[in-house]
Formats: structure tokens, C-alpha cells, sequence
């Protein structure tokens, strides 16, 4: 046993550790290995010397609490939030943000190497934000009561807990959704509206939720709540019956929100009786205004054609997903067209025939119907399919087909109608391709595939999968779409090999 080896074994719980921070890790907490073993700790930025407190011991790694910093890192800056050392929202505001990019593109570098031995050289440089602060066009708070107090508390958690840091003012949020949110919780207080408990499962407004419009300067505010409307029957909800909802007291408090904060141009009201911490629940009605904001995305690239420099509208309702940054959306789609027509030639005398896959409310397929003959949407949700067919007709898009259903039953479909795309599109949740969508687009043979991720390791994963079977990757571009925090968001091309 080396000595190294025997004092990584003896490090112990509530040990006193003096240390310096060698590299920042998925999920974006800083790492030592002085100890032997590989210590982690938040809050942290490269080249600081620290003292932290072990408080979690393993087999291959440990823990640590910062107590201080001793001496600075060059990469450390002020945080633009003062609740950034109790606010779990964002975790990287202490550091410069160039530094933060590196970072995204070191973590994106070793997990592609370790999990699917490519060359970390494949990483392009990432595409950085022009705005890093008040960037968030959604925001989803809990709410609470504190012990013994009627008075209503929203923000975001404390990391790793339950308790709750009240927000007032975000820097990551425009300020108009400051005010929003205060608003809220002033006219809530003031007709009683009682936080849910998620322990006993009373109280009725377990959310407070926002769309921002930075091209209309518009609020679409939904308040979720621990109900059902009286026409869902009762076995539908198999807990507890739900909080009733008085919908006159409702809509006044819509009708006071829309007084008080000129940009809200509507406010909903969705329906969770469910347990867990889903979010929004199955129904939203309109409670005053509109039930949506619309959206504008636009280039300004004099390389792309015109009708994206016009820009593409996009109608958002409460559950619609859509990018939650809005100017690195045009960024990410410049990416994604790209990668689309990287051999332009092929396509100069037909346009290719493009299938997106995990369409969503079709952003990705609209962008993308100017350079193509025609774009097939797939997507497993009717109201996400729904807002699509809205989308199409707001933008008066004629060559793009929305399929529902799931990627592995859709797929076969295609094939059957002679349908094989030039390109595929695929933009996956955070745990990426299933192993039945990944078969099935092997089975696809396209000849190009655009992977667009936001979690690095189940893209190593499904790339990984993509080189045993044909595929190989060509190139990785990160664009960073959430500043201050350590997602990564990246497009990747693959083609297949013949």
C-alpha cells in the first residue's frame, strides 16, 4: 500500500481539510484528489485554495462543505445574486463566465471520452451567450408558509433540501417576472390562498409559473394548484380529495394581477391534485386575458434564408415546452441547420426530406421547413402535436407533417411509405434515446443524424451505441443555454458509414 492510498483511507467524517480545487465536475461541484480520493464540494471555483469539512465518506470519493476560501481563484468573481450561498437556482454565479464555458466544455470533453471513447478533440469551442444574466423566459416556483406565519414565501429551494429561499429579485429572470412574482404573493396573501404542504397534503397553490415574451414584453402567469375541476371524476384521484378551489376568488386575483403588472397578458389556472413533484398537472383553464404569449425567433445571419431572418412565431401555453433562453435558441438552431446541410451540395438539386424526432410544439421543424422539401414532426404528446398545428398555421408553414406517436411506432411507418430522410433530427429528454428509439432509428438507415442533448452523459451513452452500428461522430458543438449553472446543452453530427 503506497502512502497516498493509506491517506485516502484515513480521511473520516468531520475532517478539517486545507485543499485547492483542480477541476469542476458534472452536476458542478469543484474536486480535489490532495486526500487520494476524489473530494467534491459546491460552491467552488478552479484554483482555489480552500478549507472544507468532510461530511460524506465512500468507497471512491468523499464530500466536503466549504468553510472558507483561503486564497482566491483568478476565476472568481462577485455573484450577482445575494442569495446566491443559500439559493439553489444557479451554481456557477461565482464564476467568471468565460470560465464557466471552459468548464462546460472540459466536462463535455472527459464524459464523451470516458463513457464513449472519442476524441475530446470532437468539442468545439463552445457558443457563449452575448446576455449570461436575465436570460430565463419560464420560471416555476414552489410556495410556502413558514412555521406559525400565514405569509406566502416563492423561490427556489436551498441545494440538497426542501427549505425554501424566498426570491424577490433573480438576475437570471427580466425584471418584469420580478414583479410579477411579489404581485402573486401580495394579492394571495391577501384572499388567504393557503401554500400546499407536501407532507399533509393540504393547502391549495403549489406553484407559481411564468412565460416571458422577449419580443412582445408579455406575461403568461399559471398558477397550479392542489384541485381538480368538478367535472374530472373522483377516481381519477386515488390520494386524499384535493383542496377545493373557489374559481370567483381566483379570477380576482387574475383580474388584480393584470392591473398591477401591465406586461401579464394573461393568467391561468392548472389543475395538480396529484402526488410527487410533477409540476403542472393534465388541465389549465384561462382565468383572465389569454391563455398563451407568443414568441419570435429570428437570425441575423445574411447566410440563412429570408424567412428566418423574418423570424418564426410560436404560440405558448402553459405546458408547451420550448428553450427557456431565447436568444441562445436562434444560436442552438443556426447550430442545428448547420449540422443539417453540412454537404450542401447534395442538396442542390432537391431539398432533403428532414424527420424531427421528440418535435415538441415543432420550434426545430418550423426552422428548418425553409431548406427542406419537407420536415416530418414526431411527437408522443397530443397537446404538444396540438400547439404545433397552431405554430404551422401562425407561420404559414405548408411542408411540415406532424406524426404522433412514439419514435419506435412512427418509424416503422416511414419505412413503409418509402419514407427515408436525408437527415434526422433527434432532441431527447435528459435521459436521451430509449433502447426501442435507438433500434428504430438504426433500422431508419439515414444517412445523417443531428443529436441535440442537455445531459452529456446519456449522449455518451447513445453515441456510443450510434458508433457500434455504423455511425460515426463528426463533431460535438456545446451552446450554452443556461449561463450561471452547469447544464450543457450541445448539437452533435453524426453520418453513417458506408
Amino acid at each position: 500500500m503506497t502512502g497516498k492510498e493509506k491517506t485516502s483511507g484515513q480521511l473520516k467524517k468531520g475532517e478539517i481539510v486545507l485543499a485547492t480545487v483542480e477541476s469542476l465536475a458534472p452536476g458542478g461541484d469543484g474536486v480535489t484528489r490532495e486526500r487520494g480520493m476524489p473530494i467534491f464540494i459546491s460552491r467552488v471555483a478552479v484554483g482555489d485554495r480552500v478549507e472544507l469539512q468532510v461530511f460524506d465518506v465512500r468507497k471512491d470519493f468523499a464530500r466536503g462543505r466549504l468553510l472558507r476560501v483561503l486564497d482566491a481563484s483568478p476565476e472568481r468573481v462577485e455573484p450577482p445574486c445575494k442569495l446566491f450561498k443559500v439559493c439553489g437556482g444557479c451554481q456557477w454565479q461565482h464564476i467568471e463566465y468565460r470560465s464557466q464555458l471552459k468548464a462546460k466544455e472540459r466536462i463535455l470533453q472527459q464524459t464523451l471520452k470516458h463513457l464513449a471513447g472519442l476524441d475530446p478533440q470532437l468539442v468545439k469551442p463552445a457558443i457563449g451567450a452575448e446576455g449570461p444574466l436575465f436570460y430565463r423566459n419560464k420560471v416555476q416556483f414552489p410556495v410556502q408558509h413558514p412555521r406559525g406565519s400565514e405569509r406566502l414565501l416563492a423561490g427556489y429551494y436551498k441545494q440538497d433540501s426542501h427549505e425554501l429561499v424566498n426570491i424577490k429579485h433573480c438576475p437570471v429572470q427580466p425584471e418584469p417576472l420580478d414583479r410579477l412574482l411579489e404581485a402573486v404573493k401580495t394579492f394571495c396573501e391577501k384572499h388567504s390562498i393557503e401554500a400546499y404542504d407536501e407532507t399533509t397534503r393540504t393547502g391549495l397553490l403549489r406553484h407559481i409559473a411564468a412565460r416571458y415574451s422577449f419580443d412582445r414584453r408579455a406575461i403568461l402567469v399559471t398558477l397550479v394548484v392542489n384541485s381538480a375541476p368538478e367535472q374530472v371524476p373522483s377516481q381519477r384521484v386515488k390520494q386524499r380529495p384535493a383542496s377545493p378551489v373557489d374559481l370567483l376568488k381566483m379570477t380576482e386575483i387574475a383580474q388584480a394581477l393584470m392591473e398591477k403588472v401591465p406586461e401579464i397578458a394573461g393568467v391561468c389556472l392548472n389543475y395538480n391534485p396529484h402526488e410527487g413533484n410533477r409540476i403542472m398537472g393534465d388541465i389549465t383553464i384561462s382565468l383572465a386575458g389569454q391563455p398563451y404569449v407568443i414568441e419570435k425567433i429570428a437570425t441575423d445571419r445574411s447566410d440563412l434564408p429570408v424567412r428566418l431572418r423574418q423570424g418564426m412565431e410560436f404560440k405558448l401555453s402553459p405546458t408547451s415546452f420550448f428553450q427557456v433562453n431565447t436568444a441562445q435558441t436562434v444560436k442552438l438552431m443556426e447550430q442545428i441547420l448547420d449540422a443539417v446541410m453540412a454537404q450542401p451540395a447534395r442538396f442542390k438539386t432537391e431539398l432533403p426530406l428532414v424527420v424531427d424526432a421528440y418535435a415538441g410544439v415543432g420550434a426545430i421543424a418550423l426552422w428548418l421547413a425553409p431548406i427542406a422539401r419537407q420536415v416530418i414532426a414526431v411527437e408522443e404528446h397530443p397537446a404538444a402535436v396540438d400547439d404545433g398545428l397552431l405554430n404551422l398555421e401562425l407561420n404559414r408553414i405548408e411542408n411540415v407533417d406532424f406524426r404522433l406517436g412514439m419514435v419506435e411506432s412512427v418509424f416503422p411507418q416511414l419505412l413503409s411509405e418509402g419514407l427515408v430522410p436525408d437527415v434526422l433530427v433527434v432532441d431527447p429528454p435528459r435521459k436521451g434515446l430509449s433502447q426501442e428509439s435507438l433500434e428504430s432509428i438504426v433500422k431508419l438507415a439515414v444517412e445523417r443524424i443531428v443529436y441535440v442533448s442537455c445531459n452529456p452523459a446519456t449522449l455518451a451513452r447513445d453515441l456510443k451505441f450510434f458508433g457500434r452500428n455504423g455511425y460515426k461522430t463528426k463533431q460535438i458543438q456545446p451552446v450554452d443555454m443556461f449561463p450561471q449553472t452547469y447544464h450543457i446543452e450541445s448539437v452533435t453530427l453524426l453520418e453513417r458509414q458506408t
